[in-house]
């Protein structure tokens, strides 16, 4: 599935917005890159419509998704902030159910189908043995793991990822993107993650977004756009692109 952005903009306390043209295309990784202060969650939460953007600004295979509401847009477009913040220490499971509020009706109790959903994604995600461990109890990387179970839930074609990587260690880094390869590979998910780990955006992308002011610097796929001066552009900082056994690091 196609979500495509034409003319969106949000502004807010001096910091604006401005996105001209740019689509993501579905069974891949696009991630969204640049320094501190450029954008990168702004947009994420554009494009899930957590914060408001004008109408025809944001198309789902040409369809204006502000025109989409509800049970359907929910099957659209999921989104998985950083850390969710709530007062009650839900169990996994009945936290991942909370992805089909959509779907189950007022003062109604999920159905078995809404069940099995959950459980489906908690095994899909490699906690099914996790259930009715109290969500508060969970590790950090275990918790971003029950958020994108908690979107895969909710059925959504494009799932947006906001830093799912941040302060995880190595291994939990390189399981969640790894995560994200296998929702756009076995699953055809369009799958959008904003990122700082420049060395793991370019591993695990399809395409990358270079964000800096809240403008476009540069779009596509990495061994197309990605150079020296970019970087230097982009970070106002000097890096070096080096190749080795088949990945790319970035000395400073």
């Amino acid at each position: 599935m196609k979500l495509s952005v034409e003319n969106l903009s949000f502004s807010y306390d001096g910091f604006r917005l401005a996105v001209a043209s740019l689509a993501f295309a579905g069974s891949r990784v696009t991630s969204i890159v640049g320094p501190n202060g450029a954008g990168k969650s702004t947009f994420l939460k554009c494009l899930a419509s957590v914060l408001p953007t004008t109408r025809h600004s944001l198309l789902v295979d040409g369809r204006d998704l502000a025109g989409v509401r509800g049970r359907e847009r929910a099957r659209l477009v999921g989104y998985v902030p950083q850390e969710p913040s709530f007062t009650f220490n839900y169990t996994v499971l009945d936290f991942v159910l909370t992805g089909r509020a959509a779907f189950i009706g007022m003062f109604s109790s999920p159905s078995g189908h809404d069940v099995r959903l959950a459980e489906d994604a908690l095994h899909f995600v490699g906690l099914n043995g996790q259930a009715g461990r109290p969500f508060l109890e969970l590790s950090s990387g275990e918790r971003r793991l029950v958020l994108i179970a908690r979107a895969l839930a909710q059925e959504s074609e494009i799932l947006l990822l906001d830093e799912p990587t941040s302060f995880l260690d190595p291994r939990h880094e390189v399981e969640i993107m790894a995560l994200c390869r296998r929702l756009a590979e076995d699953k055809g998910k369009t799958v959008i993650v904003t990122l700082h780990n420049l060395e793991m955006a370019v591993k695990c992308s399809d395409a990358m977004v270079f964000l800096k002011g809240g403008r476009v610097v540069a779009s596509g796929p990495p061994r197309h756009i990605l150079t020296e001066a970019l970087l230097r552009d982009v970070y106002d900082l000097d890096m070096r692109i080096v190749e080795y056994e088949g990945q790319t690091f970035f000395l400073k």
